[in-house]
This record gives C-alpha cells, sequence and structure tokens, in this order.
C-alpha cells in the first residue's frame, strides 16, 4: 500500500469516498470487494480522528438492552464477525463486570434475565468464530466474586455483578488500517493528507471531489458519479463549501483517558458515575452515567465524558479541566483508584454527533448522544444523484452501517452484477510461499510480537528482517519495536510523519509518550526512508512532543 497520487489524479473511479476513519475504512473495503473501483481520501492519517477515540471494546451489544434495540444488538453481531474475519489477531475475548445492587434495573434478578435475554439474541456470536477468539456465556457473580474482581467498589447494598463477555480490540487504529488494506487489494487506491475541499455536483449529478494534497499543496479532481462522505465531525466543513445544507444537528466532545495502573487486570468494568443523568433514548432508564474501565496493555482505558462543543478547531484538544474531570469521577466512584494527573500517560478525543441541547447554556447541559447510525441518500433527501452522507456513531457496528450501504446502492444497481475481486467477499486472505511458512517458522519465536500485532502479514516484516538482520534491532522493549516495524510503515503502510508510526501503525506512543532518543532514532530510519534532512527529522520529533502537551493534555 503506496501513497501514489497520480491514481487518484489520472483515473476515474466508480465511487470516491470521504474520511479514512472505521465507517470509510469499512465502506471502503466493502465497495472494493464488492467489485467497484474505488478511492478513498483522507485529510489526515487514517485512523487519527474520532476512531481514535475509542475504549478499544467491541461492544456484543448488551448495553443496547436497556434501549430495547434488538436491531443494533444483531448489528453489533455482524460487525463483530466481520472485525473477526479480517484481523482475528488483533481481538481478544475480554470478560465484563458491572455491580448489581438491589431489586430494580440495577439489581441481580434483572441483570440474570438482561444476561439470559442477550445470549439468546447473539446465539450464533461464536458461529465462524477461531477457538481463541470465542466468548462465554453471561453469568451472575457473588458479592464476594465481584469485591474479589475490584475490591475498592462500593460494598454498601452490593448484591454482586453481571457477567458477560465483549472482545478488545488490542489496536483499534491496526484494525481501520486492515479493512484499508484488504481494499486495496482489490484495485482500488487511496491516500492520507489528501483533504477534500468540496463536493462537484453539476445539475444534481455528482462529479467527483476537489482535493488538496496537505504534503505538496497541489489541488486537483478525484473524478467518480459516487461520492460517499464520511468525514464525521468535518462533514458539516465539506457541506457548507458544497453549498449542501448540514445534516448533523449537534456535536458533542468525547474524552477518554489512559493510566498507568491495572485496576481491573483481566476484566472490563462498569461504575455508575456521581452525576445525575436521564438517557433520553432509552426505554429502561438508569439514574447516573456509566463509566468503563477496559484492561489494556497492563494499563486501563477509563471513559468517556461528553461536554457540548463551542468551537470545533480548539475542543478537538484534551485540556488539563478535561483530565481534572475524569478523574474527579474515577477517584469518586473508585477511591482505591487514587489517581492523580501524573498516572494519565494517554488521552483520547473525539467529536460525535449529539442532539442539541435544549437550554441556552451548553456548558452545564450533559449532552444526549445520538444512538444510531444515519445513512443519508441525497437523491431521496434533496434530489442529488449519487451523493451519500454517513454519520456514523459507534466504531463497533461500523462494518453493519458498510453492509447496509451495499445493499442500498445495490437495490440501485450501482453495484456490477459479478465480483471481478477473487479474494474471498469478507475474510482476508494472505497466501504464503513454503518459504514464507519457513521464514514464519524460523523468526515467530525471536520477535512474538509481530505475528501477534501483523497476523498473517508478519511474514513481510520477517522479510526486512531477512534482508537486513540491523532492522532486527529493538528500539524499545515496552511495548517492544523493531526498526523493521518502521520500515514497514513506510514503505508498505503510507506512514508520513512520524506521528504516523507512533500513534498508529504501532502502540509506540498510545502508552505514553516515547523518550526524546526514542522517538529521533525512529525519525532518523524515517528519514532514511523518505530522504527527510536533519531539520525535517527534529521537527517532527518536534511536533510529536508538541502534540501530546497541546491536543492530548498531557504533562511531559
Amino acid at each position: 500500500m503506496k501513497r501514489d497520487i497520480s491514481l487518484l489524479k489520472n483515473h476515474s473511479f466508480d465511487a470516491v469516498i470521504i474520511g479514512g476513519g472505521i465507517h470509510g475504512a469499512t465502506i471502503f473495503y466493502q465497495l472494493a470487494t464488492a467489485g467497484l473501483r474505488t478511492a478513498l481520501i483522507e485529510k489526515d492519517d487514517f485512523g487519527g480522528g474520532t476512531s481514535a477515540n475509542s475504549l478499544k471494546i467491541l461492544h456484543g451489544g448488551l448495553r443496547y438492552l436497556q434501549h430495547l434495540n434488538f436491531k443494533r444488538i444483531r448489528e453489533s453481531i455482524r460487525s463483530r464477525k466481520y472485525f473477526m474475519q479480517i484481523a482475528p489477531h488483533l481481538i481478544t475475548p475480554m470478560p465484563c463486570i458491572m455491580p448489581t445492587y438491589g431489586l430494580g434495573i440495577e439489581g441481580k434478578p434483572v441483570m440474570a434475565i438482561a444476561l439470559a435475554l442477550f445470549d439468546i439474541i447473539g446465539c450464533d456470536r461464536n458461529q465462524g468464530a477461531p477457538a481463541r477468539n470465542r466468548v462465554g456465556r453471561g453469568r451472575t457473580l457473588s458479592r464476594q466474586e465481584c469485591l474479589k474482581i475490584g475490591p475498592g467498589i462500593n460494598p454498601e447494598g452490593l448484591t454482586g455483578a453481571a457477567l458477560w463477555y465483549d472482545d478488545l480490540i488490542v489496536n483499534t487504529e491496526r484494525m481501520t488500517l486492515a479493512f484499508i488494506k484488504e481494499a486495496m487489494r482489490c484495485n482500488a487506491a487511496c491516500a492520507n493528507y489528501l483533504k477534500a475541499e468540496k463536493i462537484m455536483i453539476a445539475d444534481r449529478q455528482v462529479q467527483g471531489v476537489q482535493v488538496v494534497d496537505q504534503l505538496t499543496g497541489e489541488a486537483f479532481a478525484v473524478q467518480a458519479p459516487l461520492v460517499i462522505n464520511a468525514a464525521g465531525p468535518w462533514l458539516e466543513e465539506i457541506q457548507r463549501k458544497s453549498m449542501q445544507f448540514p445534516t448533523t444537528e449537534d456535536l458533542a466532545k468525547a474524552v477518554n483517558i489512559v493510566i498507568d495502573k491495572a485496576l481491573f487486570p483481566g476484566y472490563g468494568v462498569g461504575l455508575a458515575g456521581t452525576s445525575n443523568f436521564v438517557d433520553q433514548d432509552a426505554a429502561l432508564k438508569r439514574s447516573k452515567r456509566l463509566f468503563f474501565f477496559a484492561p489494556w496493555q497492563n494499563k486501563t482505558i477509563i471513559g468517556t465524558t461528553y461536554t457540548y462543543i463551542a468551537n470545533q478547531a480548539t475542543d478537538r484538544k484534551v485540556t488539563g479541566d478535561d483530565i481534572d474531570e475524569l478523574l474527579k469521577e474515577v477517584n469518586a466512584i473508585y477511591p482505591l483508584a487514587g489517581l492523580t494527573r501524573k498516572n494519565v500517560i494517554f488521552s483520547h478525543t473525539g467529536l460525535v454527533p449529539a442532539h442539541s441541547p435544549q437550554t441556552q447554556d451548553r456548558s452545564k447541559t450533559a449532552p444526549q448522544v445520538v444512538k444510531h447510525s444515519q445513512i443519508i441518500d441525497h437523491e431521496r433527501q434533496d434530489g442529488i444523484q449519487g451523493l451519500m452522507t454517513i454519520e456514523g456513531v459507534k466504531y463497533t457496528t461500523a462494518p453493519a452501517i458498510a453492509h447496509e450501504v451495499e445493499l442500498l446502492l445495490a437495490a440501485k444497481k450501482v453495484l456490477p452484477p459479478a465480483v471481478p475481486c477473487s479474494r474471498p467477499r469478507s475474510a482476508a486472505c494472505h497466501p504464503q510461499s513454503f518459504a514464507d511458512c519457513e521464514l514464519r517458522a524460523a523468526c515467530s519465536p525471536r520477535f512474538p510480537h509481530i505475528e501477534q500485532t501483523y497476523g498473517d502479514e508478519c511474514t513481510d516484516i520477517f522479510r526486512i528482517i531477512a534482508e537486513d538482520s540491523t532492522t532486527g534491532e529493538y528500539l524499545r522493549i515496552a511495548p517492544p519495536l523493531l526498526r523493521a516495524e518502521v520500515v514497514y510503515a513506510v514503505r508498505q503502510e503510507m506512514a508520513v510523519k512520524l506521528a504516523d508510526v507512533i500513534m498508529r501503525r504501532t502502540d509506540c506512543g498510545t502508552t505514553g509518550c516515547p523518550t526524546i532518543s526514542e522517538m529521533r532514532a525512529i525519525a532518523g530510519i524515517m528519514a532514511a526512508e523518505l530522504g527527510w534532512d536533519a531539520a525535517t527529522a527534529e521537527a517532527e520529533v518536534n511536533a510529536v512532543r508538541n502534540s501530546y502537551r497541546d491536543n492530548l493534555g498531557i504533562d511531559l
């Protein structure tokens, strides 16, 4: 997968997708494997926007029982199968618990019924899943079992806990990239750092997208009669420049933090917050917002807080106040954590669709986040042929939404009758030669994290090491990173900035800011591959450090 702008400039396409987050990536995959000549453009790096704001949980759909939303539970189960087929190596089952109190909606009897109903609705969750990815049935735990998992859980009135299974996506950024890479094996084209300026429309018919290369400043048009706008919070900007009416009602900023403690090793835990919150969309209403603790890399991801945005440019950043608010909440609901700002090593933020507040003071109103993703067909809505807008809500259900897009286009007879892509429709397929198998057998024991991170593509890394043994050297140990991984990210995964490697192609930076010497070592390898001079390499290092401080709110 190489960044070749000439492919986008000099060819016409059947469809162009704007936005390289999880929704754009899954639609890109779905349409490319369905036989459309498809292009994907992303104004920053793939998976670097709202899709990076994730608890890394692949939800099975239990929480949607609160809304009696059986359709969305099934969407989650279908999406899980897509994720499992694309990159099973990035998924691991995760037992989750929620403490039970009293006999109401938070009580053990109600939760026991919910777990049984959930198991019936999701009876096929494990169908086709590898053995290591199969999840168990839900059940209730005793009070003692609950306190063993979370000794600091509020014991007053505690009757036990509900236990169910979701999945942990160990690297959501690589999962997003996996869909893009699979699409690229089907004669598709894509580029990061390619900004959509406006959608070209003539006589109510889409012609393509005007774009600007963020790296060179070059402007040109990507030609296609079908454009799917999946730009997330930048939908409105593109719609305004394209003379369209906005489709998003409002936006809220969602914030998660990563701390350097494993608060509940091996378990995801949901705990009720302290402030009152009523979900207007829920059929069975809880009185508090739920905060979730996800175990990851011997650390914990905690979220989520929501606030209405005032200004999109500044509200994309995590502030010290955002982090302090989350820490205050966590320490109140789980005092044993005893967290301070020093424990926060990373943060996530994203702008998500929300219903407009009913009061004038946005800063004091708890946002009602939109629960359902929308597929807007503009031919039906305002007579523009060849234009669709995707308002995605959840990472988990993105593949199911992509499948709905395909069905809609099939009904319009946009898709070809035969599928020219020779690969299986919904399963990653990486045939390997005997030599590759031998290489994998020889290298996997030496570098076990490579197979865990890259799956069947691990032989591409091992081949780089075989050609140059120095690339088998470790740049850091925890989390592990080889020189070969940096080379691979540049040559085969379109990494063109230091942040691409540190923040998205590897876990080097998402577990805390690397040292300056580590960043300079990575930048040095990229410089040799990309032709950077010393000043450019140092500027890349400074840009990453500034991002931690100014965008993520992390004290260095």
